[in-house]
C-alpha cells in the first residue's frame, strides 16, 4: 500500500472516531441531563474532538512520512487522485459554508450553525476520502 493510500485511510479512521466520539458525548449529555440537544454544553467537546483529532492526525502523518523518508511519496497518479478527491469534497464543504451563512443571516442558534459546519464539512472530507480510496483500489478511469 502506497503512502497516500495509507495516509487517506488513517486520516479517515481518525476522523470517524473523532466525530463518533463528539456525537456520543453530545447525545449522552442530552440524555443524562434531560436537556434538548441545542441546550447541551457542546463547545468543549467539539473543540476537544477537533483539536485531539487534528493532533492525532498530525502525529500519524509525521510518523508515516518519517517511515518514507527519502522515498518518493507522490506521482502523477496520486496527484490525479488527489484532484478528484478534492473536487468531490469541495462541493459538499462549500454547501456547508453556504448553509452556515444562511443560518447566520436567519439568526439561527450557534449550536446549529457550528454543528452544521462541522458535520457537513466532515461529510465532505469523508466523500473525498471515499473517492480517493476507490481510485486507489479500483483505478482512476471507471
Amino acid at each position: 500500500m502506497e503512502f497516500s493510500q495509507r495516509h487517506t485511510l488513517v486520516g479517515t479512521a481518525i476522523s470517524i472516531v473523532a466525530m463518533l466520539t463528539y456525537l456520543t458525548i453530545l447525545v449522552a449529555r442530552a440524555v443524562t441531563d434531560g436537556l434538548p440537544l441545542a441546550e447541551v454544553a457542546w463547545q468543549g467537546p467539539m473543540l476537544w474532538c477537533v483539536g485531539l483529532g487534528g493532533a492525532l492526525y498530525a502525529v500519524a502523518f509525521a510518523v508515516m512520512r518519517a517511515q518514507h523518508r527519502g522515498q518518493r511519496v507522490s506521482d502523477e497518479r496520486t496527484e490525479r487522485i488527489d484532484v478528484q478527491a478534492e473536487f468531490a469534497a469541495s462541493g459538499i464543504t462549500g454547501l456547508a459554508v453556504l448553509a452556515a451563512i444562511v443560518m447566520l443571516a436567519l439568526d439561527v442558534d450557534a449550536f446549529w450553525v457550528a454543528n452544521t459546519l462541522l458535520i457537513v464539512s466532515w461529510l465532505g472530507s469523508l466523500a473525498g476520502a471515499a473517492v480517493a480510496i476507490d481510485a486507489y483500489r479500483g483505478g482512476l478511469d471507471k
